[in-house]
């Protein structure tokens, strides 16, 4: 299974009222985005109730931009889906 950026473009535009064009790969959530951490635990969860999958918190923890997210998530449905 591979993921799909373009679902996490929409969750983020339709919950966040965040322009998809504002939405890239090097945009920081914080910073970029303007979202702040319960928000980012929001985004999280809805991937994770999504894909059925757990990230672990000490990755979590290290995440700033929607690349990095991405990233996460496809090393996370790999191992999972291996």
């Amino acid at each position: 299974m591979r993921f799909s950026t373009e679902k996490l473009t929409k969750f983020l535009s339709r919950n966040f009222y965040i322009s998809p064009r504002l939405i890239a790969p090097q945009k920081r959530f914080y910073a970029d985005l303007g979202m702040n951490s319960l928000e980012f635990l929001e985004v999280v969860a809805y991937l994770e109730n999504t894909y059925g999958i757990t990230l672990p918190d000490s990755e979590i923890d290290k995440v700033q931009t929607v690349e990095e997210l991405a990233a996460l998530m496809e090393a996370n449905l790999v191992a999972v889906h291996a």
